[in-house]
Order: C-alpha cells, then structure tokens, then sequence
C-alpha cells in the first residue's frame, strides 16, 4: 500500500490540541502516522489506536451529530423522521460502538470502529452509566425537534438547506483550513444561518465563537455573501439554549489573524517546515496533572 504524504494543515481541533499539550500534538499528528500500514512499527501503531480514541462526551457527540445528519439529510430529500425514528437509531448505534469498544474490535479498525478511552485504560463503565449516556444521546435528540433552527427549517422548507456535516477545505493565509459545519441554510431573503450543535454541559464560548467565525469565512468565500448577511447560532442540546454570535467583517478578520498565528506557531516547531517533518524531543509535555490523567496518550508517555 502507498503512503500518504502527511501534509500541514488547519482546523480547530488542532488548534485546541496544541494549546493543551505539545506532545499529545506530536503523537496525534506525526507520531502515529503511518499507524494503518502493516508494516509500521508497532509503537507507531499504538499511537494511532490511541489517536482514535474517544472519551464519553466525544462518543456522546459523534453519536448525536451522526443521527441529527441523517435527519437533516432525510428533510433534503422532503422526508421526515419522527422523533422516535431519530432515537432508536442513536440507541442502536451507542449500543454497537459500546460493544465494538469493549470487546476490543477496534484496535483492528481503530479508524472505523469505535473505541472508548475507559476500555483502552480498563475503566470500569458501569450499566447503570452506560444507561445514563444513552439517555442523554436520546435526550439531545429529542431536544433537537424543538429547537427554533429545527422549526425554521421546517416552514422554509428542504430547498433552503445549503449544507450539511460536510467536510471542506479552504486554504486561509496559504493554510490549509479544515471546516465541517453543522448546517448552513438560507432563511428569509438572502440572509444565511450558521449552526453549530453542541451536546455538553456548558459550551467555551470564545472556542464556539472562533469556530463559527472560521465557517462564516467558508460561508462568505463559498456562497459570495457578505458578513453582514449571515447569522451564527450555538444550539446547546443538552440545556436547550442557543447561544447567537456575531459574523461581523472585524470578526472574521480578527479570526483569520488567529489561524495564521496559530499556523505559524505550529510550524515554528517542525524540524522541516516544507516536508512536514517532527521530532518528538521539541514537542515537551505539559506536565499538568489534571490534563495528563485524561490524555488518550497517557500510556505513549510512560514509554519514555
């Protein structure tokens, strides 16, 4: 099989890993590529298990953002589920990525199947807090069908849908920039709503408003708006708020500035800026109790 070249590029999550710890950076990124060939070495290999790891509210996320996907998708094509459609599909899927990860299924597919930080660590997940997630999947499901974005989607109908859970590209002060927004729809006129949906406790707001600054630049570069006509909404499916951001021209240039910074940054540690290349020994740990005891690499450190 053919490598891949492992090039440079952008997104929020990287950006957010970077500011946490400098070698889960390394690990994440460059310390576990190659990890899905056969022929890695097989420290290489664990590092893209542990890569691919989620931890509850992450799996709690994924699982809420694939069933509400698959809902949006059905209203594109002028069809419904009922709510109860849309839970029994989220129950299911927990259902089968729980028993993917604690049979240990996914350290043959690591990028496919799901597996859950606890069970690569042996925590305990009880079935009365597996019972709880699930809920609270079913929860932030239900909630989604009364929310206001839902209900304007409704009376303006499929076609004013633009997209969805889509991942893009666009290259931003020459970066290559990651975006997959929750949903871009076109409300009356020509105004355009961005929406981002979340499923924890309490959202970091500057993160979320970072994040939906970078899809209004996609939004404005893709669709030829300017900022003024577009709207951006945190939908909070776990409280039922929402949460409204401004998409202002000095926002979004205040957010390009952040990606260019943060690139540079990133690529002030590379031993080959041109070739993408890392060396482990310039990417120091943060040696943070709490972030260390959390941190899906934790075992790659001990190896040191």
């Amino acid at each position: 099989m053919s490598e891949f070249k492992n090039e440079f590029s952008w997104s929020i999550s990287r950006d957010r890993l970077f500011n946490e710890c400098r070698r889960a950076y390394y690990y994440h990124y460059y310390g576990s590529w190659n990890g899905w060939l056969s022929d890695s070495p097989s420290e290489v290999k664990e590092l893209y298990i542990m890569k691919n790891l989620e931890t509850i509210p992450m799996w709690r996320g994924r699982i809420v953002h694939e069933v509400l996907e698959q809902v949006v998708g059905a209203m594109s094509r002028t069809e419904q589920w009922s709510t109860d459609e849309a839970v029994r599909r989220a129950r299911r899927r927990a259902q089968h990525d729980f028993e993917d990860s604690r049979s240990g299924a996914y350290r043959s597919w690591p990028k496919r199947l799901c597996g859950l930080q606890d069970h690569y660590y042996n925590v305990a997940i009880t079935d009365e807090s597996l019972e709880e997630e699930i809920a609270t999947m079913e929860e932030c499901v239900k909630r989604f069908y009364s929310t206001r974005t839902y209900g304007r989607m409704l009376e303006l109908g499929p076609r004013r849908i633009m997209e969805y859970e889509d991942l893009r590209s666009m290259i931003l002060s020459g970066y290559k920039v990651w975006v997959k927004p929750d949903l871009i729809a076109r409300d009356l006129g020509r105004r355009v709503l961005v929406v981002d949906w979340k499923t924890g406790v309490s959202s970091a707001a500057e993160e979320t408003g970072l994040q939906l600054a970078i899809y209004g630049i996609y939004a404005v570069r893709t669709y030829g708006l300017a900022p003024e006509e577009l709207s951006a909404v945190e939908v909070n499916l776990r409280s039922g708020e929402e949460h409204f951001y401004p998409l202002d021209a000095d926002t979004l240039e205040r957010t390009r500035r952040h990606v260019e910074n943060s690139a540079n940054r990133m690529q002030a540690l590379l031993y080959d800026r041109e070739e993408n290349v890392a060396l482990v020994q310039d990417f120091h740990r943060r040696q943070d109790p709490y972030v260390c005891e959390n941190c899906r690499f934790r075992r790659a450190c001990n190896w040191e």
